[in-house]
C-alpha cells in the first residue's frame, strides 16, 4: 500500500487547520505539508510549530520552501525547531521558488544556489545529530540531477497537468529512474512523491471553478514562460484544446502570483486569473468533480503508486472560501477507504 501525505495551505483559520492536521495523522498520512509564500498566504512558519506540538506521528514541514527568500541558515535553524517540538518528525521541501518570489519580482533560484543551499542544510543537520529528510522539487536537469545526488527523495511527476494520467506518472517514474542511473544513484534509495491536485465537492460546478486557477498557471506557462524561453516556435496547445486558443491564451496571461494556486481571492472575490470556462476546464481534464466522478481516476493513480514501494502520493486539495477543507474531508471518507479497500483486494 503506498504511503500517502497531504500538501495542505494554510489560508482557512484556526482551528480548522489544525483539525485537518489531525485528520490527515489519524488517517494515516506520513507527510503535512505546508505552503511557503511571501503575500499570498500566511507564514507557514507558525502553522508548522502548531501542527508539530498537536500531533505525535505525521512529518512536518515546507512543501517547499525556497533558498532566496529565506537564507538557508534561517531555514536550517527553523528546521531543527520543527525537530526540536515535534520529537524528530521534521521533513523539508526545496524548490527554486514560484510565487515566494515572483511576488517579489525575482526569478527562480539558480542550480549552484539549490546546491550551496543544500550543503548548508546538510551541514547544520549533522552539526545538530538531526536525521531531516530533505525532498527536492525536480525543475530542469541541474536540479534533478543535483537532487538525485544529493537528497533523500524528489517531489516530481505530478498529476495535474494538461490530460494528465496514470501513465503519465509512470512515465515521470521511469524519466526520474534513468537520470538516477546517469548519476550513479541507485534508484530504489530514493523517496518518490508525486503529487495531486483535486477539488472534491458534491456540487460539481463548485469543484470545476475552484481549479480554473489550474487552468490559468498551465495556460502560463504555455504562453508566457515559454515564448519568454523562445520566440522562434510558436506555442503549442493539443489538437483539441486549439479551438480554446484565444482563450488559453487570455487566462494565461491574467495569471496573478497574489492568489497563487486558487481561484477566490481571501475576500472571496473570483479572483482574475479564474475566468476560464467551464468547458475549458473540462477539456483540460483536471481532477474535479463530484467523488463519484474523481474516484476511478484516484484508483487508476494509486495502483501506480503502488507498483514500486519507493513511490507514494502527496495530495494537493484546492477550494476556496473553506473549500480546501472540503475537499479535503471528503477525499479522506468517500475516497480514500475506497483505495486503500481496492489495495486488499489485490494482494
Amino acid at each position: 500500500m503506498p504511503k500517502i501525505g497531504v500538501f495542505m495551505f494554510q489560508d482557512f483559520g484556526y482551528p480548522a487547520y489544525m483539525e485537518s492536521a489531525r485528520l490527515a495523522e489519524e488517517s494515516g498520512f506520513d507527510i503535512f505539508g505546508l505552503i511557503d509564500s511571501t503575500d499570498a498566504y500566511s507564514d507557514y512558519c507558525p502553522w508548522a510549530g502548531l501542527v508539530a506540538v498537536d500531533t505525535s506521528k505525521i512529518l512536518v514541514g515546507p512543501w517547499v520552501t525556497n533558498p532566496l527568500t529565506r537564507h538557508p541558515r534561517v531555514t536550517a535553524n527553523h528546521m531543527l525547531t520543527i525537530h526540536e517540538l515535534s520529537r524528530g518528525r521534521a521533513v523539508l521541501g526545496l524548490g527554486t521558488g514560484a510565487n515566494a518570489v515572483r511576488t517579489l519580482g525575482w526569478e527562480p533560484a539558480k542550480h549552484s544556489v539549490m546546491r550551496e543551499a543544500m550543503e548548508t542544510f546538510r551541514n547544520k543537520f549533522k552539526e545538530k545529530k538531526a536525521d531531516i529528510p530533505i525532498y527536492v522539487g525536480t525543475g530542469g536537469p541541474l536540479n534533478t540531477k543535483m537532487a538525485m545526488q544529493m537528497a533523500d527523495g524528489i517531489i516530481g511527476a505530478g498529476v495535474g497537468g494538461i490530460h494528465s494520467s496514470a501513465e503519465g506518472v509512470l512515465a515521470g517514474i521511469e524519466h526520474l529512474k534513468a537520470m538516477a542511473k546517469e548519476v550513479g544513484r541507485d534508484f530504489n534509495t530514493l523517496s518518490i512523491k508525486f503529487q495531486v491536485g483535486f477539488a472534491i465537492s458534491h456540487n460539481r460546478k463548485e469543484a470545476i471553478e475552484e481549479m480554473k486557477w489550474s487552468v490559468s498557471s498551465m495556460m502560463r506557462g504555455i504562453f508566457v514562460e515559454r515564448e519568454r524561453r523562445s520566440t522562434i516556435q510558436p506555442s503549442t496547445l493539443p489538437p483539441d484544446l486549439e479551438h480554446f486558443r484565444e482563450e488559453a491564451r487570455r487566462v494565461g496571461e491574467a495569471y496573478d502570483w497574489f492568489d497563487h494556486m486558487r481561484s477566490h481571492s481571501p475576500n472571496g472575490q473570483l479572483a482574475r486569473h479564474a475566468q476560464a470556462s467551464d468547458e475549458l476546464v473540462e477539456a483540460v481534464g483536471l481532477l474535479a468533480g463530484t467523488p463519484a466522478e474523481v474516484l476511478p481516476r484516484f484508483k487508476t493513480l494509486w495502483q501506480a503508486a503502488s507498483s514500486m514501494p519507493n513511490v507514494g502520493m502527496i495530495i494537493q486539495p484546492h477550494g476556496s472560501k473553506g473549500g480546501r477543507k472540503r475537499s479535503f474531508d471528503l477525499f479522506v471518507k468517500e475516497i480514500l477507504p475506497k483505495l486503500r479497500s481496492q489495495r486488499l483486494l489485490h494482494k
